[in-house]
Parts: structure tokens; C-alpha cells; sequence
């Protein structure tokens, strides 16, 4: 069961570096901020935190933010 839920989340990328900014506000009015790096050239990121964010939030929403990081990423190579 999750700790808390996720009441809005942002996914973008960081002007000028290489980076996916990351920002979950929590029901608890916690905020988590992540800085996902990722390669230009091959298009693979590195967010490990992820199995954290599913055990706080739950499997549902960590797929979500898997997927929206997904579809930024593929945004950012297009």
C-alpha cells in the first residue's frame, strides 16, 4: 500500500542541460523534485528512484510517471 498519493507531478526538461526535471507534490504537502539525466545520442535515461516513488505512491502511478517520462523523452529526440 502507498504512504501517500500524488494530488499533481510535472515532467519537463531543464532548459540549457540534459536533465528531466521531475516534481511530485504529495497529499501530505511534501514535495519530491528528481533530476532525470539522459544521453542525446542514444536516448536512455537513468532514473532509478523509481522503484522508491512506486513504494511511496504505488505501482499505478509509478508506471505513469514512467510513461509520461517516456513521452517527453521521445518529445525532446523528435
Amino acid at each position: 500500500m502507498s504512504e501517500y498519493e500524488a494530488i499533481r507531478y510535472t515532467v519537463e526538461p531543464i532548459e540549457g542541460d540534459d536533465q528531466i526535471e521531475i516534481v511530485i507534490h504529495a497529499s501530505d504537502g511534501n514535495k519530491w523534485e528528481y533530476g532525470v539525466p539522459y544521453s542525446r545520442s542514444t536516448g536512455r535515461y537513468t532514473f532509478e528512484e523509481i522503484d522508491v516513488i512506486a513504494m511511496d505512491f504505488g505501482d499505478d502511478f509509478a508506471e505513469e510517471l514512467s510513461a509520461k517520462l517516456d513521452e517527453v523523452m521521445r518529445d525532446l529526440l523528435a
